[in-house]
């Protein structure tokens, strides 16, 4: 049996005092879960920055596409936290709600009175989530690219004559979720001793804690990555991209020597001693895929796929985001809603079922 997962937080009440990505991010997803998720803005200052964070092609009035993508499903409330009567307003909220996500700036917390010891004081069970910047230097100012730069992931992706960022903000996501774990941890510890957690995490702490392999290769045989690009640093042909008839690209995640042995076959390439181990096949990568591509680009796209997926070798075709999201899961997987008279799409965050 499915859970029908869209009310299952329908009981909970989310108060969100923060903004850009990470911080609404997670209040999204338990909006997205039934919750009454209450996003407070701040009244002086037009609320959420990223409402006017506009594409060239977007109107210069509209709610920005950027804002929109994290804002779904929560009520708006324009505050000051420096008006009397706004506070008695924000002290009600946090009295009558189960749990807090901010992410204010080192000191902004104390000096609005909305530290966690203050809270937990109006509200004995609250959970308190707190997002910060830099765990290293609190005091500095921290966006998603100044992360990626100082984390060690600009210095991995791109090649070695352009370096690249993620296309997303992808520390805030990260960010993102390791919050909403802590969330769900502390409504787990509730159920036993019904008191206040505070739970925090940091944009560099929850980048360095995504490293994964690349530390690892680094900690425990002192591999320094390199930017190579889509390319594995310890895996051939996997992220090695191969030319087909028309200049359709593909992606290959080959990790054993069956799966290579089985693509060989498929495109008569002759697998010879230099490619027989993956050792081997990381150490002459280059001449090995300037030597698959003039077979492949020869053979027509849709064939290699299927050939592939017959055999059970990971390879995927390149697509553009159009074609992803036109496709009929991402149709599925859109939310629409209009939000201050404007009709908004994003995609939902929740991509899980419960099951029993």
């Amino acid at each position: 049996m499915v859970f029908f997962i869209r009310n299952m937080f329908e009981k909970l009440k989310i108060l969100e005092l923060s903004s850009v990505l990470a911080g609404p991010a997670v209040g999204m997803f338990f909006a997205e879960l039934g919750a009454q998720v209450t996003k407070i803005e701040n009244k002086t200052s037009n609320g959420d920055l990223t409402r006017k964070w506009l594409l060239p092609s977007e109107k210069h009035d509209a709610l920005s596409a950027y804002f929109c993508s994290v804002n779904y499903g929560k009520k708006h409330l324009y505050l000051d936290y420096n008006d009397s009567e706004d506070k008695k307003t924000l002290h009600q909220l946090i009295a009558s709600h189960n749990v807090i996500i901010s992410n204010f700036k080192a000191g902004d917390a104390e000096k609005f009175q909305l530290q966690f010891e203050v809270c937990k004081k109006i509200n004995p069970k609250i959970i308190y989530a707190q997002i910060e910047g830099f765990k290293s230097n609190p005091k500095r100012v921290a966006f998603d690219i100044v992360l990626q730069a100082e984390t060690g992931f600009l210095a991995m992706t791109g090649d070695n004559e352009h370096l690249s960022k993620m296309p997303v903000a992808m520390i805030d996501v990260l960010a993102a979720h390791q919050i909403k774990e802590g969330i769900l941890v502390a409504m787990i510890q509730q159920q036993l001793d019904k008191k206040a957690y505070k739970v925090t995490t940091t944009l560099e702490e929850s980048a360095i804690a995504s490293l994964m392999n690349q530390s690892s290769n680094y900690l425990m045989v002192n591999h320094m990555a390199k930017p190579i690009g889509t390319l594995h640093p310890n895996i051939a042909p996997y992220g090695d991209i191969i030319i087909t008839k028309g200049g359709y690209q593909l992606i290959t995640a080959i990790g054993t020597n069956k799966q290579f042995s089985k693509f060989c076959k498929i495109i008569n390439f002759k697998e010879t001693n230099a490619y027989n181990s993956n050792h081997k096949r990381v150490s002459n990568r280059k001449h090995m895929i300037n030597e698959i591509n003039k077979i492949t680009k020869k053979l027509d796209h849709k064939k290699l796929l299927a050939a592939c997926e017959d055999h059970k070798i990971p390879i995927g075709k390149i697509k553009k985001l159009d074609e992803v999201l036109n496709s009929d899961l991402a149709k599925k997987m859109t939310l629409k809603s209009k939000m201050e008279g404007q009709i908004t799409k994003r995609i939902q965050t929740v991509a899980f079922e419960l099951s029993n």
